[in-house]
């Protein structure tokens, strides 16, 4: 039989999912075909990625512990991972809670995914599936009919070397962000906080003012990596809106939903004859919160240009009590989202994403309470300040220092600037040079909402004149499609189904061919 080759660019944690999940299927149902895989990473490591291989300990999980299984339909894995290595646990990462509604280190969580890449390395080769680890980037791909036995993906990496695959899959990341390159001539920028040896590399001053624009969970661990160590000056976070996340419960509080369900929401589909419509949803959230609040004055419940430490106080107070209405029906949402999301047309999802998705990001994507208790008392001292509306940053090289220039005509002197905004979501700005390879080439369509299209269940990526592309792709690549792309449970499932389409695909094709 023809030998196949699967091919996977990027062995971070969206790369090892796949990775391990073909290797358990291919154990499981084995097939009469040699089966190579290629996982193509270039840094040393292959499964904790930028996101798990922190360094800090004070990184911690921004998903309880008991959704962060590496495999689909066990999301209590990584918690039954600790508890059978409860005296590693104990050792290098002393006080943490082996239990699921725990938040553990995130370097914790590297460690388990590099156990689990590694234990099905060797089981790969127990049963026959060679593994090749490539420490090099993939920088191009190109499609092409080989000896008439049906599509392949030739990818090139950057020695100029060439691989060949029957299937490529594209687990490429989360690209940095990319809305500040103007800043890039400036020694004292640094583009994203991660790797987090490179925040503490080049800031050595320790009483430097370092501006973080952003105000997200990835902005907020910037602090946890300098105040970690012993960063003494004052930290200023910028962002558009100054929203920093919510906090969440110790446990999390189960929500019965009445009203904003997939039922209501297909009766309203079928009722009017008419695509779902970002206002219905808004409408059933709010019928759904009054159900339980009563009757609202939702003005009252703004939080733009309030100031974020009361804000915090009253979120840390409504995490302890379990009492955050809005966070815990956002959460009871967590297995519907998915196909809520699909049921929006392109134009309704880029609503969302201007209307709702800053109070949805802030409710769903909450901080750790114990997170939350530190950042209060660096707020309540005075070191750490959030901003609302930054509109603008320059760097003046005469003077080695930032300006940042807000709405309301400010101006503030910065020695540091760490760009914490988030990832681009249009393909056409995500610095990935095998997707802007392919955006050239026209071998992938860019979506609006962001990202490139595909088929969503499959995750199949759409290629112009290539119905039947054997190019794959899982993770930011597909944020539009997807929408929820930095919750790894959610990719974990994608993930399954995607691995088997693809093991379809090579099946169906070992059919169609004659024996050799």
């Amino acid at each position: 039989m023809q030998a196949k080759t699967i091919a996977i660019v990027g062995g971070g944690a969206s790369g090892v999912a796949t990775f391990i999940h073909l290797v358990l299927k291919l154990v499981v149902e084995p097939v009469p075909a040699p089966v190579t895989l290629v996982i193509i990473e270039p840094r040393e490591e292959f499964g904790p990625g930028l996101a798990y291989g922190t360094g800090q300990k004070g990184h911690l999980l921004n998903t309880s512990a008991g959704l962060m299984g590496i495999f689909a339909g066990e999301p209590l894995h990584f918690v039954d991972w600790m508890q059978a290595n409860r005296d590693l646990v104990e050792r290098e990462y002393p006080g943490t809670e082996i239990k699921p509604e725990a938040y553990p280190p995130r370097n914790l969580y590297g460690h388990y995914l590099q156990a689990m890449f590694d234990e099905y390395v060797e089981l790969a080769k127990q049963h026959a599936i060679d593994v090749e680890l490539c420490n090099e980037e993939a920088v191009d791909a190109e499609l092409s009919d080989h000896d008439g036995l049906g599509d392949s993906v030739t990818l090139t990496l950057a020695s100029g070397r060439q691989i060949r695959a029957d299937v490529a899959v594209l687990a490429t990341g989360t690209p940095r962000s990319n809305n500040f390159n103007h800043l890039e001539r400036s020694p004292n920028y640094l583009d994203s906080p991660w790797p987090e040896d490179r925040l503490t590399d080049t800031i050595t001053d320790k009483a430097a003012t370092v501006c973080i624009l952003g105000a997200s969970l990835t902005a907020l661990d910037a602090v946890i990596t300098l105040t970690n160590n012993g960063h003494t000056g004052p930290l200023k976070m910028f962002s558009p809106d100054g929203l920093l996340p919510r906090v969440q419960s110790p446990k999390e509080v189960p929500f019965d939903r009445q009203i904003l369900t997939m039922a209501n929401i297909r009766k309203r589909i079928r009722e009017t004859n008419q695509p779902l419509r970002v206002k219905d949803l808004f409408r059933l959230f709010l019928q759904e919160a009054e159900r339980v609040m009563g009757k609202q004055d939702w003005k009252r419940f703004k939080r733009i240009d309030k100031p974020q430490l009361d804000l915090l106080k009253e979120d840390i107070d409504l995490a302890l009590k379990g009492e955050n209405i809005f966070e815990n029906i956002l959460y009871s949402t967590r297995y519907d989202s998915f196909d809520i999301w699909k049921l929006l047309p392109p134009d309704q999802k880029m609503l969302f994403l201007k209307w709702l998705k800053p109070y949805n990001d802030i409710n769903r994507h909450a901080i750790p309470l114990r997170n939350a208790e530190r950042l209060r008392s660096f707020m309540e001292s005075g070191q750490l300040t959030v901003t609302a509306h930054s509109k603008e940053v320059e760097w003046h090289a005469d003077e080695h220092v930032f300006y940042v220039t807000t709405e309301d005509g400010k101006t503030e002197k910065v020695d540091y600037v760490i760009n914490a905004t988030g990832p681009a979501t249009s393909i056409e700005k995500m610095d990935v040079p095998i997707l802007q390879q392919l955006l050239r080439r026209k071998r992938i369509v860019p979506y609006e909402p962001g990202g490139v299209r595909a088929e969503v269940d499959t995750l199949q990526l759409l290629v112009p004149d290539h119905p039947d592309a054997p190019l794959y792709g899982i993770g930011h690549v597909l944020v539009g499609e997807l929408l929820d792309t930095n919750a790894l449970w959610f990719l974990v499932a994608r993930t399954d189904q995607m691995t088997n389409a693809i093991l379809r695909r090579l099946s169906y094709e070992r059919i169609a061919q004659p024996a050799d």
